[in-house]
């Protein structure tokens, strides 16, 4: 049985959704921003750590010119709303924002393959930073 990516699309984003429910509370100013945006929720759900941290330096080594957290970091901080993400902003708006984005993407064919995996620009954004942020630890 094929699962039809539309129908993918919206079980990984009703995922997405449901994994932020228990962080709908917290505003969580002691979370830097820099690792609410490292997250890419949805493939999160789908692959471990070391496949996110392999894709996001897969990702870093076809676009060396962007793979600083800076430049991620500014590249995924512009919410669905057109305004910027903070510090303060909930890890609930932040996922949202993001699968929103994640969604406009595979819309309009923003996609990079990586590892195997055909992502959305931002997704493989997401990784980058998450391996750049796990390299410092």
């Amino acid at each position: 049985m094929t699962m039809k990516r539309r129908n993918f699309i919206a079980l990984s984003t009703l995922t997405a959704v449901a994994a932020g429910v228990p962080f709908q509370h917290c505003s969580s100013p002691d979370i830097e921003l820099d690792k609410k945006l490292a997250v890419p929720h949805i493939l999160s759900q789908l692959q471990d750590q070391n496949t996110i941290n392999a894709i996001g330096k897969a990702y870093g080594a076809a676009n060396p010119g962007d793979y600083s957290e800076k430049k991620l970091e500014d590249s995924l901080v512009k919410n669905s709303k057109g305004g910027y993400f903070s510090s303060t902003s909930s890890a609930q708006e932040i996922v949202a924002s993001l699968d929103k984005s994640v969604q406009d993407d595979f819309e309009s064919n923003n996609t990079i393959i990586l590892e195997g995996w055909v992502l959305s620009l931002t997704e493989a954004r997401q990784c980058a930073l998450f391996s750049l942020i796990s390299q410092k630890k």
